[in-house]
């Protein structure tokens, strides 16, 4: 009866699930989008960052949800008005975007991708300006970088400098020759390539091309080639009779926003490729969302789903704007206010311990971890162990496999209840979804649920 309930469960999220990812296709993506958008300039108040000249900030005015970011620059002697056209676009659809200008028009694609990382740091301080109207509204673990042509090029180099950077765009991009190698190309950030046909500029073979080739496999990467276009085509959303915005919009949605109802509309062909080329792989259709509540103050949470995208910095990116701290097992810390990650990725079988300014609650797509068929090892001494049950289930059974082995000597939960198996005590009830476990053992051994 109870794997009828837990079969039952998961029938429904998968189709609330469903449901909502019908409602997102190509056609769905209009310009503009559904946000009103406002505009933010060192006039009222933006860091003037030394390395770029001048900016723009849109922002969506009636968005409350903690907000990714892109940053983009010009190419070879242009100004940002150049690329302004991204601006209202993207903002449209919930994303904040920041238009910079460069300090010398011949600047090359070195000196902007300096100037891309020098706006990260001013548009992450609005976050905490005063009088900013994006005080307390930005991911700042969220950003994306893009460019033009020399921007492109300089957009692939600052992704090689800051891992931390979660997408990069690159429109018509081009390079100096001794730096399109595998060596100045390599990095692991998810990039979207657009090219144009008839580009007399950076020709697609020698420029667009090679950037593809030569970005490792491992990372996600995609090339789209508009058919009898020139350098400029990839400007402006409206690019491609428009599949350009809507390819540039859901890669940004997918890998900036983790929104995996938008990978099918990345790898439909759009009708103005001539070329078109990808190794994506869009989850299956049997994905599912879990809702784990963070409670305010400290908790331990964890997750039955096996996320896309396991960097912790992700994972959290939804409750990050409530987070102050995470830690692992063995008290490796992930701390948001410093951008920095010293869990790395997600451990399958791991709780992690959080603390919140307030309750929030974080979705986690991605494809079910059975509990039956997914043992936990746990180590000597203390661990954080994930709870792989999607439905209540007492405590004392679920623990079964390691309490009958007589190798535990107490497992509590977050908030202080403690399992004692040598008085024969239970005070934690039953193991409830979503939350984490800390246990102590006298001996390796495997938790099977």
């Amino acid at each position: 009866m109870k794997n009828l309930v837990t079969f039952i469960i998961l029938f429904c999220i998968s189709i609330q699930v469903n449901a909502q990812c019908e409602t997102i296709t190509s056609e769905s993506i209009t310009n503009p989008g559904q946000f009103g958008v406002s505009t933010l300039t060192e006039g009222n108040g933006v860091r003037n960052g030394p390395d770029y000249s001048g900016s723009t900030i849109y922002y969506p005015t009636n968005e409350d949800e903690a907000l990714a970011s892109i940053i983009i620059v010009p190419g070879f002697i242009s100004l940002e008005s150049s690329i302004s056209a991204w601006g209202p676009f993207l903002a449209s659809h919930g994303i904040v975007t920041m238009t910079i200008g460069t300090n010398g028009l011949f600047d090359q694609p070195a000196a902007r991708s300096s100037a891309l990382l020098d706006a990260m740091v001013s548009l992450k301080e609005e976050n905490t300006r005063a009088n900013s109207p994006l005080k307390g509204k930005l991911n700042t673990s969220n950003i994306a970088l893009g460019g033009w042509s020399m921007g492109g090029g300089g957009a692939q180099i600052a992704a090689t400098i800051d891992p931390t950077i979660k997408a990069v765009i690159a429109l018509c991009p081009w390079l100096e020759t001794n730096l399109i190698s595998e060596e100045f190309l390599n990095h692991e950030t998810p990039i979207l390539i657009f090219s144009a046909e008839y580009d007399a500029i950076a020709n697609h073979t020698l420029h667009a091309d090679q950037h593809y080739a030569l970005t490792p496999e491992t990372t996600p990467k995609l090339i789209y080639e508009i058919a009898g276009a020139g350098h400029t085509v990839a400007n402006y959303p409206t690019g491609g009779n428009g599949e350009v915005g809507v390819l540039a919009l859901s890669w940004l949605k997918k890998y900036l926003v983790n929104n995996n109802c938008y990978c099918p509309i990345i790898i439909e062909v759009p009708t103005t490729a001539s070329l078109f080329t990808h190794n994506i792989t869009c989850d299956s259709e049997n994905s599912i969302t879990q809702e784990v509540t963070c409670e305010e103050g400290w908790s331990i949470i964890s997750t039955y789903v096996n996320p896309t995208n396991i960097n912790f910095s992700n994972f959290i990116a939804p409750v990050v704007n409530n987070l102050i701290i995470a830690k692992d097992y063995i008290g490796n810390a992930y701390l948001p206010d410093w951008d920095y990650n010293g869990i790395g990725d997600l451990a399958e079988g791991q709780a992690y311990l959080i603390k919140m300014l307030n309750t929030s609650s974080l979705a986690v797509v991605g494809e079910q971890l059975i509990a039956s068929e997914n043992s936990i090892t746990l180590n000597e001494g203390w661990n954080l162990a994930a709870n792989y049950k999607t439905s209540p289930i007492n405590s004392d059974l679920a623990f079964s496999s390691i309490l009958e082995t007589q190798n535990v000597v107490i497992i509590k939960d977050y908030i202080g209840n403690a399992l004692l198996p040598e008085w024969g005590f239970n005070g934690i009830g039953d193991l409830l979804p979503g939350r984490g476990y800390q246990i102590k053992v006298t001996n390796t051994c495997e938790l099977q649920y």
